[in-house]
């Protein structure tokens, strides 16, 4: 019975640790709540899409950590996860476009150019990519 115990508590009957699990967990929450930001009008669709942004940077950092990939002497980041990524040909070419596209809404937030990041159905789309993302690739 112990061995069984271990086995779970390992992660191995769902293949997903129970470390990775919580920070699946966590991203998953995070997203919860940048959907509840971009649906209240009191709020600049800005913030959903740095959360989201975090969210994504989060998940593909877990991920490479979680494949024991190298990302080299590059800066740890989205572009530098999504490159380890994709040379260990765990997502496509498409993917790290789509990657790209979304970081780069995040950026337009995160560096205060509001005009960029004030459509909300932009914003929405990003957050159901990174979402459509994750649950095809990752299992949250």
């Amino acid at each position: 019975m112990q061995s069984f115990i271990e086995y779970v508590q390992a992660g191995l009957a769902t293949g997903v640790s129970p470390e990775r699990q919580a920070q699946l967990d966590v991203v998953s929450d995070l997203l919860g709540q940048a959907n509840s930001l971009l649906e209240d009008a009191k709020y600049h669709p800005a913030a959903a899409a740095i959360l989201v942004g975090a969210c994504l940077e989060e998940s593909l950092r877990t991920w490479v950590e979680a494949e024991s990939l190298s990302i080299g002497k590059s800066k740890p980041g989205i572009d530098a996860y999504s490159k380890a990524l994709r040379g260990a040909e765990l997502i496509s070419k498409q993917d790290v476009k789509d990657i790209i596209s979304w970081a780069g809404v995040r950026n337009h937030a995160a560096h205060g150019e509001w005009e960029e990041v004030s459509d909300r159905k932009r914003v929405r789309l990003v957050l159901d990519g990174v979402n459509l993302f994750m649950r095809q690739k990752q299992g949250t």
